[in-house]
């Protein structure tokens, strides 16, 4: 497992690295998801100018992504679910702690195994249940979200605008939420959808041949991090952060 951890961070270097740049974009005002027409709420109000008023379209759904402001600070529950011809094969529940740039992650495997990981400083420590043996290397940028076996919140802004075939508001699971459909690889169609509120990638899902073959969601997000106790220590006792110091 820690060879496998190994080269799929390697994996993320070597994706990051050949990504195209994106220009800056700019200040935009997020119109109401439950409003039919996208009206500026702050000139509305107050008749002051406020940012830029953009239409979701597959034009301008990542410039919109890209504005909305991240927690920074929280706790959440993530489950990946995995899909052949129709049948769920296996499924992945991690509880998420994120604090400064640090995440730790327990992630319950399919076979009852559960998998540790902290990543922060550019580095990765992974450790199992069953064992104590802890592997420390290098991480890639987006190493935190791919323990989680989620989708990078980057993928969504990396999109291709011409594989982009729909963007809109939706509601998902009771939150309000930017969503994205793009073409993917191998015939397969991408979904995204980024919540409003917090700026996480809280849903995603996957569909090869018109079956879903990988669905993402998340629920019980908190914010900011309201249990940190030992969260990011490892099985030696070492305290590798410390949330608020």
């Amino acid at each position: 497992m820690a060879v496998i951890i190994i080269v799929v961070v390697l994996a993320a270097v070597l994706y990051s690295f050949f990504l195209n740049l994106f220009s800056p974009t700019p200040s935009l005002v997020l119109p109401n998801p439950d409003a039919t027409s996208s009206l500026d709420p702050v000139e509305q109000e107050s008749g002051q100018p406020g940012g830029v008023v953009v239409e979701v379209t597959p034009r301008t759904v990542q410039s919109l992504i890209a504005s909305l402001e991240r927690y920074d600070s929280y706790r959440r529950t993530v489950v990946s679910e995995y899909f052949s011809a129709g049948q769920s094969v296996g499924t992945v529940t991690a509880q998420v702690w994120a604090d400064g740039g640090w995440v730790r992650t327990s992630a319950t495997l399919s076979s009852g195994t559960v998998e540790h990981a902290v990543v922060g400083e550019n580095t990765l420590w992974l450790w199992y249940d069953s064992g104590p043996d802890v592997y420390t290397g290098p991480a890639a940028d987006r190493a935190a979200d791919l323990i989680q076996r989620l989708p990078t919140y980057e993928d969504v802004l990396a999109l291709d605008k011409r594989s982009i075939t729909a963007a809109g508001y939706e509601e998902r699971d009771g939150q309000p939420c930017v969503y994205v459909e793009a073409n993917g690889l191998l015939r397969s169609v991408e979904r995204y959808w980024v919540s409003v509120n917090s700026g996480l990638l809280v849903a995603a899902e996957t569909e090869k041949d018109g079956d879903v073959v990988y669905a993402m969601s998340s629920r019980d997000v908190v914010s900011p991090l309201d249990e940190s106790s030992g969260v990011f220590t490892l099985p030696d006792g070492r305290i590798l952060y410390r949330p608020g110091v």
